[in-house]
């Protein structure tokens, strides 16, 4: 019962103040081209045209080539809303791409007067808090953004790594269909998670009144794993939040771990 208590606070934390989503968006995710090699690659916290946003400032990428061999990208355009990078594939198959992890420390203090504020800052500087403060609590929170690329062909998709926090994928990325379901196990060090929120999103929403979007609360019996039928197509992003209790951690007290998934449904 502590657990999940624990963990309902933690997430009711995490929920309040969660970063905006973070896409990598491709023109399409499964390229067919004899001709061009090179193709751009946007990173940003919205798949919108024309909406106010902010720059998340993941300045490189790793890239995963279909036969395993890893290249850090950097960014070719950093802008106010986006980042751009220009990718050449060389190989038949299907790519990987991950943003470097970015941290941020949340603090939660009460003011002399009782009033609940929220500060960018470790525990570590509780000491610069206004005369009178009393701590609550401190979040870490972990962002990690990820998808994958089809290049004249599928190759299969491996899992290069199992530490942190896993999005096991069930089927290929980039042949999934609408209507048709899809799973995929969520894993933190090789485990399946014992809870976390995980939540679909895509722009159909704009398009159809019975849109995709879907958050789910998955528990100890789900054991991991997430089934999804999507009824359009569309590009979607999935986000996963997991929560973990840090026990003599000299800057935070909890870390959230947020991971995201772009990808595209066809129909």
């Amino acid at each position: 019962m502590k657990k999940i208590i624990l963990a309902s606070a933690l997430f009711a934390t995490c929920t309040a103040v969660q970063a905006h989503d973070i896409w990598i968006k491709a023109d399409t995710h499964e390229i067919n081209s004899e001709e061009q090699k090179v193709f751009a690659l946007d990173v940003s916290r919205s798949a919108q045209a024309y909406v106010a946003e902010s720059n998340h400032e993941v300045k490189s990428l790793m890239m995963t080539s279909p036969k395993g061999t890893s290249t850090t990208l950097n960014a070719d355009y950093s802008g106010k809303v986006k980042e751009v990078f220009e990718v050449e594939f060389n190989e038949s198959g299907t790519y990987h791409f991950e943003s470097p992890m970015t941290q941020v420390f949340l603090s939660f203090y009460f003011d002399e007067a009782g009033k609940k504020h929220k500060i960018r800052m470790p525990k570590t500087e509780y000491h610069t808090l206004p005369k009178g403060s009393k701590p609550e609590k401190t979040v870490e929170k972990q962002i990690i953004t990820e998808t994958y690329v089809s290049y004249n062909g599928f190759s299969d998709i491996k899992q290069t790594r199992d530490d942190g926090l896993q999005i096991v994928l069930m089927q290929h990325p980039n042949k999934l269909r609408a209507g048709k379901a899809f799973s995929f196990k969520l894993t933190y060090n090789g485990q399946p998670i014992p809870e976390a929120e995980v939540a679909l999103k895509s722009l159909n929403e704009f398009y159809y009144q019975d849109s995709d979007k879907v958050e789910v609360n998955l528990t100890a019996k789900d054991k991991g794993l997430v089934t999804f039928k999507p009824k359009h197509p569309g590009r979607y992003l999935m986000g996963v939040e997991f929560g973990v209790e840090l026990k003599g951690n000299a800057k935070a007290d909890f870390r959230s771990i947020e991971k995201f998934l772009t990808f595209e449904i066809t129909q």
